[in-house]
């Protein structure tokens, strides 16, 4: 049965340990199969459903940022980005940040075992869905097309400039998404986003030929303020109203229940 499970679970007994060692988890108490349900279960379910939305989402933007620039320069065959910021960008510039949703927690572990109805709202999908995807394809178009035309229509810029204000922008919004799609930022986060800058930071002044550095003052920093901010801004504050206005589910059936 074990083997013909989708995701079989297996108890250490005095038989043996042919099962446990057979399935996909194995525990030494049938006491402790609650906890392995209705908080790791759930909580696993919830953290890939957002981590793989929204490493899509990291792809995408990137793809976005080419296709604007590209149009808006005639279709030339130039990228915007290459060599090492490419390969920046899906490692240390974003990975941590971008795992440490892995972190994340909506409830704690009493509550998730004290209220089922919680796992019970899972089987809705409502966490990785059709839907959901549009709503990351709407935020990596919104965010990338944004940036790169804010920052050609407002800022005479240069290619090399143009560079420099749109990367950095890019990862700064990054950092602030993981803030926007998490339910309680720890310290964790905190730390990997930090790691992260300061990386982004140094390799600025390292790898000179991709970013002008010469350019990088006052007038530089208030304009990745305006491009971050614009973009990033009015999608967290959308969603926080909408999460005003009607809370998630967790919030609705934990506020219930303290009512009664």
């Amino acid at each position: 049965m074990i083997l013909e499970s989708n995701v079989g679970i297996g108890i250490v007994g005095k038989e043996g340990k042919q099962a446990s060692l057979a399935a996909d988890f194995s525990i030494n108490q049938f006491s402790y199969l609650k906890r392995l349900l209705l908080w790791h279960g759930r909580q696993s379910y919830k953290r890939s459903s957002t981590l793989s939305q929204f490493i899509i989402h990291r792809g995408l933007i990137i793809s976005v940022l080419q296709a604007v620039f590209s149009i808006i320069f005639y279709f030339v065959s130039i990228p915007i980005y290459n060599g090492y910021l490419m390969l920046g960008y899906a490692t240390v510039y974003t990975s941590l940040p971008v795992f440490s949703i892995v972190l994340d927690e909506d409830t704690g572990v009493q509550q998730a075992l004290d209220y089922p109805p919680l796992y019970k709202t899972l089987q809705k999908g409502r966490s990785l869905s059709f839907k959901t995807f549009l709503i990351w394809v709407w935020q990596s178009i919104f965010q990338g097309g944004l940036i790169m035309f804010s920052c050609i229509a407002l800022f005479n810029d240069s290619f090399a400039n143009i560079v420099t204000i749109t990367f950095s922008s890019l990862i700064i919004v990054e950092l602030l998404n993981v803030y926007s799609v998490v339910n309680k930022f720890n310290w964790k986060m905190l730390v990997a986003s930090l790691f992260t800058f300061v990386v982004y930071i140094i390799s600025m002044y390292s790898l000179r030929t991709y970013f002008n550095t010469s350019y990088i003052d006052g007038n530089f920093l208030w304009k990745i303020v305006v491009l971050t901010f614009a973009s990033w801004l009015p999608l967290h504050l959308t969603k926080v109203i909408f999460n005003c206005i009607d809370p998630p589910e967790q919030k609705k059936i934990l506020s219930g229940k303290s009512n009664q």
